[in-house]
């Protein structure tokens, strides 16, 4: 679960093991973005399903040369308040070969619960919290 929370005048992005991020309004501001904890979500999964499918196959990797940059955009039509795609670029370890790297994006695709749910239509909903110390 991630928590947000308005503190000492800004926003901060908890979990269960404290404040982890500050939130940022605005992309390339002090802080990560929605905009940007979306695009590191997706790439952080990416990155975490390649790691675990090369570990799964007994690849000798240098884990360091792995790299994912992540770009969302809008809709041109500017009606639609929501990202239609996502661009994931990935460096891979060197010495993989082609087919390999064609394995291994097949299976990293389909195993990413973070791109798997924005492909599909996932349900948001707002529930109400109870009001602090009550």
């Amino acid at each position: 679960m991630a928590i947000i929370r308005h503190v000492n005048g800004q926003d901060e992005v908890h979990n269960g093991a404290g404040r982890q991020v500050i939130g940022a309004h605005a992309p390339n501001e002090n802080g990560l973005s929605p905009k940007e904890l979306l695009e590191a979500a997706l790439g952080l999964c990416i990155s975490i399903s390649m790691q675990k499918m090369l570990n799964f196959d007994n690849v000798k990797y240098d884990k360091e040369a792995i790299q994912v940059e992540v770009t969302s955009t809008k809709p041109e039509n500017k009606r639609d308040n929501r990202f239609s795609s996502f661009e994931v670029r990935v460096a891979y370890p060197p010495g993989l070969d082609e087919d390999y790297k064609a394995k291994l994006r097949d299976v990293v695709e389909r195993a990413c619960t973070i791109s798997n749910t924005l492909r599909a239509e996932a349900t948001v909903e707002l529930v109400e919290l109870p009001a602090q110390g009550q």
